[in-house]
């Protein structure tokens, strides 16, 4: 896998906030709040998981933007990188669509890189947190490319050319 990251993300207290001062500093967006997303599956440290968090997406040039916030309390993937109760926010992962996640993450653990959460979303959409704090001081989330997730990376994009910047915070469903 060689490639630049698709999408940076980050940590925060409160995604609708974060989007709207990203969009006003740097000119991002528009983003899209994906509340309460919802998996079919999700395996956290290898046990089932009913991880709980909220999203907002917005391009910034090539790169999509997230910003995630956790909606109750508890162990997540989240809260490795940050610890629960630290109020310490910043740059969770960096993403990459790949053909396939899951061998690609078997590569690395063959290489001691722990993946520490492997969800599908109820749309189809799988992903994979890789734990490469120790080397980068963030994780690695591996996507594997499908119809739906080029849909809504597709979409993000779309909205964003030649977009004027008014109503930059809005709603999208997963």
């Amino acid at each position: 896998m060689v490639k630049t990251p698709d999408q940076i993300a980050y940590f925060v207290p409160d995604i609708r906030e974060a989007a709207a001062q990203h969009a006003a500093t740097f000119g991002s967006g528009p983003f899209y709040v994906a509340e309460h997303i919802r998996f079919s599956s999700c395996l956290y440290r290898g046990q089932p998981s009913d991880w709980d968090h909220s999203s907002s997406f917005g391009q910034w040039g090539d790169v999509m933007i997230e910003f995630m916030q956790q909606n109750k309390p508890g162990p997540s993937s989240l809260h490795d990188v940050f610890p629960e109760g630290s109020n310490r926010y910043g740059v969770h992962h960096m993403a990459y669509i790949i053909d396939d996640a899951p061998s690609h993450a078997a590569e690395l653990a063959g290489k001691g890189i722990e993946t520490i959460l492997h969800g599908v979303l109820t749309n189809g959409i799988e992903v994979i947190h890789v734990d490469t704090r120790a080397r980068y001081g963030h994780l690695i989330e591996l996507c594997t490319r499908s119809k739906a997730l080029s849909e809504v990376y597709d979409f993000i994009r779309e909205q964003s050319v030649g977009w004027g910047g008014s109503d930059p915070v809005r709603t999208i469903e997963l």
